[in-house]
């Protein structure tokens, strides 16, 4: 028997329960595969449920207003994940009808939509021929290949795309694709890897010479870069501020708490707020001990933000301020700060001043 029909097998039997697996459509996979960028399973679930009832289909994807969308996108982070989608399903509701086109060149240049996430969408929900390379799959072509170079960087995707492409059972495109990934997820594991379970395992070149522990090679070329913040909590009549800055990289579109960084900062990640540089400067001496402090990590970026809480007797600074920078504002209560201003930031802030007024 082939490896690839011992692996479809494998597959039938061992697949797990998932609910973007019950139908073959393509919105409910495309959205399942953008979720789990950068998020595990388990964690996705059931945001992943609630999404799709909010939004069942492209139609309103594309009809909600886009903070609607980032709250509901709350707690998987990435933002612009969420952003991508709705322009994307703008665009299928636009051109298409709602409907993904059966064309790889076509998928790519939707917002947000890379080669990997085009292959998923496109061989599982239509079972067209076109292998998919994550990180799992790269784990196990690696393996199955003794592929000892780098796995990381353009030269390994490559060469390991094309190797899947060779792999690729094409009587069931959408299924091999999924049992590469699940077996990746499941039994050939990063560390200790389950090979007497493994369907491929006969013909696995890193079990065979026992090079599992060695492949694949994972060589980062990029390192930790650690940034020191500060986030301030502007208080008038029991309402706290939120802004949009639209110029803004780091939380661009969303309404947040103002924010910046101090010290050494890279500017091609995060350029400086005008607006919390101003007013730093209204305050340079006056300001409070912050009330707290938390760590944020964003891939490559470890994230230090101190907390200060300042009360205004008006808001007239704010308000000439927000208009000298051309910057969006609204007044929030703390019940809705996390709400208003849909991620993990806000929630660690309300947590700090929970734990203040307790």
């Amino acid at each position: 028997m082939s490896p690839q029909k011992k692996l479809h097998e494998w597959y039938l039997v061992h697949k797990r329960d998932l609910p973007f697996r019950k139908k073959k459509q393509a919105y409910p996979i495309w959205i399942s595969e953008v979720m789990l960028q950068q998020t595990r399973v388990n964690a996705m679930l059931p945001l992943y449920e609630s999404f799709i009832k909010r939004f069942p289909n492209p139609e309103t994807l594309a009809e909600a207003e886009e903070e609607e969308v980032l709250a509901n996108w709350k707690g998987l982070g990435y933002y612009s994940r969420a952003r991508n989608i709705r322009k994307a399903a703008i665009f299928l509701v636009q051109n298409y009808n709602g409907a993904f086109p059966k064309d790889l060149n076509l998928v790519l240049k939707l917002p947000g939509i890379g080669n990997y996430t085009a292959r998923a969408i496109l061989s599982i929900a239509y079972d067209l021929p076109l292998a998919v390379l994550d990180g799992n799959v790269k784990r196990v072509l690696s393996r199955y290949h003794g592929y000892t170079d780098n796995i990381l960087g353009a030269k390994a995707d490559n060469e390991l795309q094309k190797k899947a492409d060779e792999f690729l059972n094409k009587d069931h495109p959408g299924d091999h694709n999924q049992a590469m990934m699940e077996l990746g997820a499941t039994l050939c594991l990063p560390e200790s890897p389950k090979c007497l379970l493994c369907p491929l395992s006969e013909f696995c070149f890193a079990r065979i010479h026992q090079k599992t522990s060695e492949i694949p090679l994972r060589v980062k070329d990029k390192k930790q870069v650690v940034l020191n913040g500060e986030i301030f909590v502007l208080n008038h009549k029991n309402s706290i501020l939120l802004l949009r800055e639209p110029k803004m990289r780091f939380l661009k579109g969303m309404f947040h708490l103002p924010y910046g960084f101090i010290g050494e900062v890279p500017e091609e990640t995060y350029e400086p707020s005008p607006f919390f540089l101003s007013l730093k400067e209204s305050y340079k001496g006056k300001t409070p001990n912050p009330i707290g402090e938390f760590k944020h990590t964003i891939t490559h970026h470890k994230m230090v933000f101190s907390v200060f809480s300042l009360s205004l007797e008006s808001r007239n600074l704010v308000e000439g301020l927000t208009k000298k920078f051309g910057v969006e504002s609204k007044w929030v209560t703390l019940s809705d700060l996390d709400t208003e201003f849909p991620s993990s930031l806000a929630s660690k802030v309300k947590k700090i001043l929970l734990y203040l007024e307790s």
